[in-house]
């Protein structure tokens, strides 16, 4: 939730087919390598879109509400706190995204495009971070050793370090879905049986929120945000020709989940910074977010997949993964002498840029690494590995 919040995802691809297809092009394949006519182009511009909420969010209200950031911004406060809603945007993408990347593949070819899409950038932009922090020595994370180490493996807080940027606790929730993906995929369920496990998932994700609250189920089955990322795995199936009324009914189950965890935020805000949220307003906001998303969806229509889609869709996860201590450190050392406005907007500018250079050429080079490394990792299955670039 809104402790640091993001989203890390593949660049959306595949257009609407039969159910039966096992066609699906890759949601993580390369710039380059997936035909601009098969790209939902709208996602690719509402991606940017909340990870600049996120931006907004950590900038003009969390930094500065939790102490991460000297530098306030009263006047933006207000409407920035929902700017977490971002991530919730992102996860809901993430179910239509990941659904159309899993069809018609392996589970080892799911998970090396996972790895491949997520890991290198990872580790570029931690790093980033790290570096930032020690050079401006700003009210940023404790970087040591072996902390960055304990980072390296992407779930830091298992190895009793924490997070080098909270925004990384999303990464860990995006990991334990594409897990759960590649465990129906090895056993032939996700696209046999894939309205049925929804309907389970669904099931005990409710039952959890509302009466178990055990924190094992909620981490282990992604039950906080099990609506979202079932929405777009069901508007995905929907739009690729599922008529059942089961799907439609699992679809108004997920939604509805998602309209109930506005509580949940509630106690979240009050917890971490002692505020609250109005339930009207998320509530709203929530119906909005489903509207924006469908909304994209149809303008991928007329939307092309052109040079600069393409690049806004793969920065956007650098600039998730690198905006927060960074901007805060740029905005703390420029403030005082720029203006806090000033401050603000360089520092947005110089996050955007920073991710720019990361998907350009950083995170090509270290996934060209990266690639070679599993090379040597045999599969067991007898479909040919496929090692997509994004």
């Amino acid at each position: 939730m809104p402790n640091g919040v993001e989203k890390s995802f593949g660049v959306t691809a595949g257009s609407p087919q039969p159910a039966t297809s096992r066609h699906s092009h890759s949601a993580s394949e390369a710039t380059n390598a997936v035909p601009h006519g098969d790209r939902l182009a709208g996602l690719d511009v509402l991606r940017l879109l909340a990870a600049l909420a996120v931006v907004l969010f950590h900038f003009g209200y969390a930094g500065p509400t939790r102490g991460t950031s000297v530098t306030h911004f009263p006047e933006i406060a207000a409407f920035s706190k929902y700017g977490f809603l971002g991530v919730d945007l992102f996860f809901l993408i993430s179910g239509y995204v990941i659904t159309a990347s899993a069809q018609g593949r392996t589970w080892h070819q799911f998970a090396v495009a996972r790895a491949l899409r997520l890991y290198p950038a990872y580790v570029v932009c931690m790093t980033i971070t790290a570096l930032v922090v020690i050079c401006l020595g700003t009210r940023g994370p404790d970087v040591t050793p072996t902390r960055w180490l304990a980072n390296l493996t992407m779930v830091a807080p298992a190895f009793g370090q924490p997070f080098m940027d909270g925004a990384y606790w999303s990464i860990v929730v995006e990991m334990v879905f594409y897990g759960w993906v590649g465990v129906m995929i090895a056993l032939g369920l996700f696209e046999r049986r894939l309205l049925t496990i929804l309907a389970i998932w669904l099931a005990v994700a409710a039952l959890n929120e509302t009466i178990i609250q055990s924190r094992v189920v909620r981490l282990g089955l992604c039950s906080e945000y099990a609506g979202l990322f079932a929405s777009g795995i069901l508007i995905q199936r929907l739009r690729a020709g599922e008529r059942s009324l089961l799907a439609w009914g699992l679809l108004g189950l997920a939604f509805s989940l998602g309209m109930l965890h506005v509580f949940e935020v509630q106690r979240i805000f009050a917890t971490l910074y002692g505020d609250g949220v109005d339930r009207e307003i998320l509530w709203t906001l929530h119906l909005g977010m489903y509207a924006l998303f469908i909304g994209a969806l149809w303008l991928s229509r007329w939307v092309h997949a052109t040079p600069a889609v393409l690049t806004i869709g793969a920065l956007t996860y650098p600039l998730y993964l690198i905006h927060q201590h960074v901007g805060y450190a740029l905005i703390d050392t420029l403030a005082p002498l720029a203006g806090s406005g000033n401050a603000l907007a360089i520092s947005v500018g110089c996050v955007v840029i920073v991710a720019f250079i990361v998907q350009r050429w950083l995170e090509p080079a270290g996934r060209a690494i990266f690639k070679r490394a599993l090379a040597h990792i045999p599969e067991r299955s007898s479909i040919a590995v496929s090692m997509p670039n994004r």
